[in-house]
């Protein structure tokens, strides 16, 4: 859990990330806008997160919804492979302005990559949020655990306990 570069740029979520923290606590989002960075979000990518109505929940939290530029639709309709086309809409728009690209997606990940964009997992915002005092310990791994019990799949244990030592928590699991 080291690729988040140290400053504040700004970020760019894809949905595997926007939907695990709006399934924990969507105010968490403005907790990190407000001591990370600017986040945002395209606005084709509204449509695989079920648990927002309108993209004014988003905008009330802090997160920016933008439009991707022509371009990069074009683009993106034109890319394959096991990226999606709302993945390849989040790579060109962080490619083309500079954005991190937040994501938990490893083909994403692998995309950004090779293209030389810079990635950072989401958890590594709880990470950085903790470390700039913005969130307590407790409520990090109350947080991360949530984010576990909603997306076991991708967020395993391995990595909540890897989480929990990055904050400098002696409570892990073993399990």
């Amino acid at each position: 859990m080291s690729d988040c570069p140290p400053f504040q740029e700004p970020m760019i979520l894809d949905a595997s990330v926007l939907i695990d923290f709006v399934k924990a606590d969507r105010s968490i989002l403005k907790l990190v806008v407000k001591n990370v960075g600017s986040l945002y979000v395209v606005d084709a990518v509204l449509g695989e997160v079920n648990q927002i109505n309108h993209e004014n929940e988003l905008v009330e939290i802090g997160v920016r919804v933008i439009e991707p530029d022509m371009k990069d639709v074009d683009e993106a309709s034109q890319m394959s492979g096991p990226t999606s086309f709302q993945d390849h809409l989040c790579y060109l728009t962080a490619r083309r302005i500079g954005y991190v690209c937040v994501t938990n997606d490893r083909n994403l990940r692998r995309l950004c990559m090779e293209n030389h964009v810079t990635i950072c997992w989401g958890l590594e915002l709880l990470i950085k949020l903790h470390k700039a005092g913005g969130i307590s310990t407790e409520r990090s791994i109350e947080l991360v655990e949530l984010i576990h019990h909603n997306n076991p799949r991708h967020i395993n244990i391995k990595l909540v306990n890897r989480f929990k030592q990055a904050i400098g928590d002696s409570r892990s699991d073993e399990s």
